[in-house]
């Protein structure tokens, strides 16, 4: 019997007989859809999205057309939402007691970003990961303005975009996820209410706690996972500092330290955590999106095509492109990498304005031609880095220490691993401490998720934790409010704070 399939944007259609690949149905109409493992069905790289309103993923190489279809082919701006990685590596623990059997999928909901893992929990191997932008972007970039469409009647619409984000994903996974048993959700404390099917409005007053610290899960959740799967959640100690950071403690193991550790978290919300075995302080400094793109006219997100490094000789920039390819615009780590390069050369004051040894494009310093920074834009990142370095010196100062005191700094974030410190501490975003006390930690979140998955020990202490976990409330603090004002100049108004940096 023949079925006609129409492939789309370009609705080129054909006719073919029922049975036929939606891969072999492509090539007999002309359309290209690449097939990097010849069609076995391995790399999940021929994804496809079927239906009139693009619902289900499928790969081209191994669905079969039974019915009339519409195939959606995905665009290359569409490949740039998703970036995935087949994996196959053994995970470490202290333990290995999962929580289930089968397949687990762990999650990190982030506000601008979201990455989830494939782990086989029998046998503690990671098995595919991948990460796209979280679509309730186009609802607001931050985490205040989330809350305010909530309040306003969007909760279920807030949900709808995140389930939708996280089945992005899903559709993706080689393999498929039929025998996915258990998920595990680490994000801030709104996005793990938003994604639960709650209502995270109430977050927005005193006494801005969450109801229940570690969420349930709402029947029909509506993900591309079967119905019986089990969902947990990572606790979250107040609306601003939630599962995400509380899982990165444990994740870096300060919980466990008998030296004090702080954990700074690179993100929207720049939550930063000090502490050790015997207590936790954990505060949100709200530093906005601007590393992960927003804000910035030649911002964009950390993946193909962005410049992620950038070094200024003699007034003459070069950079690095995430790869190889032409640069299509500027991510966190290559605009910290160009505030801090501006600086160093002379090209900006400690204002962030420039001077008069910027060679500028219409007021824009470029790095290449159509992509670069203007005066605006660095006063935005000023106050973004000045948010997380006062965050963490309220902290510090608070515990009667001094930076020079911490035994280990820990950096947590999507993009966190691949900030360069020397230019990260020479703006003033983190501090001037002895490098070797430093450590990457990535994505601790989705870290967390995993060994959450896979072991008992870890979930135990996620569990105690909580308990012992104060919560400083920023906005309400005078101290805070003072060093954010000192921070707000490159690097600091107290030089002394940055001894390393000479300019």
């Amino acid at each position: 019997m023949k079925r006609t399939v129409t492939f789309m944007p370009d609705g080129v259609k054909r006719e073919v007989e029922s049975g036929t690949l939606i891969s072999d149905a492509a090539s007999a109409a002309g359309v290209e859809i690449k097939l990097p493992c010849a069609g076995r069905g391995r790399c999940g790289r021929c994804g496809v999205t079927i239906g009139e309103t693009r619902g289900e993923r499928v790969l081209a190489c191994q669905h079969r057309i039974e019915a009339d279809m519409t195939v959606w082919i995905p665009t290359p701006e569409d490949r740039g939402k998703v970036v995935a990685v087949r994996d196959h590596r053994e995970i470490a623990l202290d333990d290995r007691t999962p929580i289930s059997t089968g397949k687990g999928v762990a999650i990190d909901i982030g506000t601008t970003t979201i990455a989830l893992e494939i782990v086989d929990m029998d046998k503690a191997l990671g098995l595919y990961s991948s990460s796209t932008e979280n679509r309730q972007v186009e609802r607001g970039e931050d985490i205040l303005s989330r809350l305010q469409y909530a309040e306003e009647g969007g909760t279920a619409e807030l949900r709808e975009l995140v389930v939708a984000s996280v089945n992005d994903l899903l559709y993706t996974c080689v393999g498929g996820t039929k025998d996915v048993s258990h998920v595990w959700v680490s994000g801030n404390t709104v996005m793990q209410e938003i994604f639960a099917g709650n209502d995270p409005s109430y977050l927005r007053r005193p006494p801005y706690m969450p109801e229940n610290p570690v969420p349930s899960m709402a029947p029909g959740h509506g993900l591309e996972l079967p119905e019986g799967c089990g969902f947990s959640f990572s606790p979250s100690p107040a609306s601003f500092v939630g599962g995400d950071v509380m899982g990165g403690i444990v994740f870096s193991g300060m919980d466990r330290s008998d030296g004090m550790c702080l954990l700074i978290d690179v993100g929207t919300n720049g939550e930063v955590a000090l502490g050790n075995r015997e207590a936790m302080v954990v505060c949100s400094s709200s530093a906005g999106p601007a590393f992960e793109g927003a804000y910035l006219k030649s911002g964009m997100v950390s993946r193909t095509g962005a410049i992620d490094s950038v070094r200024i000789i003699d007034g003459v920039p070069s950079y690095t492109v995430i790869g190889g390819a032409d640069p299509e615009g500027i991510c966190g780590s290559g605009v910290i990498d160009l505030v801090a390069q501006l600086s160093g050369g002379g090209l900006v004051d400690k204002k962030g304005s420039f001077t008069s040894k910027a060679a500028l494009v219409d007021g824009r310093y470029e790095v290449a031609p159509g992509i670069g920074i203007s005066e605006d834009e660095i006063k935005n990142i000023i106050l973004t880095k000045a948010a997380v370095f006062s965050a963490a010196r309220t902290l510090v100062r608070s515990l009667g220490i001094a930076f020079g005191d911490l035994e280990k700094v820990y950096i947590a974030g999507g993009f966190g691993f691949f900030i360069d410190l020397a230019s990260a501490v020479s703006i003033g975003m983190f501090p001037d401490v002895p490098r070797e006390r430093y450590e990457y930690l990535g994505n601790a979140s989705l870290g967390a998720s995993r060994s959450a998955l896979l072991s008992k020990g870890f979930r135990d202490r996620l569990d105690s934790l909580i308990g012992r976990t104060a919560y400083v409330d920023l906005s309400s603090d005078p101290a805070f409010y003072d060093e954010y004002m000192s921070a707000q100049f490159l690097p600091h108004t107290d030089a002394s704070l940055f001894p390393s940096v000479r300019y």
